[in-house]
């Protein structure tokens, strides 16, 4: 199996078992709300003013993410980065609605349009 290969199954496979480790409660309403949103790394982020409670949640969110990209990353070979950058790299393309916000880098926080992020 090539590298690239690899990386992509660890994406299909992640985004799969990534489902666990969705927003639910405050921080969808936060998301919804443009204060949480999604950065280009793989973990949900805080984007504006969140209660303690939402703050929590992204982290348990976060915390959740983190182990599937890391048993996924043992599993096909490659790093933890690897498969949490691709996995964000997907959601970017292919999660966010528009409204929704998102960052990518070190950038700004931006609002979805109806396009594609770049």
């Amino acid at each position: 199996m090539t590298r690239k290969f690899m990386l992509a199954a660890a994406v299909l496979g992640g985004l799969v078992l990534a489902g666990a480790a969705q927003a639910q409660g405050g921080a969808a309403a936060a998301i919804a709300a443009g204060t949480v949103g999604e950065p280009a790394d793989g973990s949900l982020g805080i984007a504006g003013t969140v209660g303690a409670d939402v703050r929590a949640e992204v982290e348990s969110i976060n915390i959740k993410r983190r182990a599937v990209y890391t048993d996924l990353a043992g599993k096909r070979g490659v790093t933890v980065q690897d498969v949490a950058a691709a996995t964000g790299c997907q959601t970017l393309s292919s999660r966010v609605k528009p409204g929704q916000v998102y960052r990518v880098g070190g950038g700004a926080w931006q609002t979805k349009g109806a396009g594609a992020i770049s």
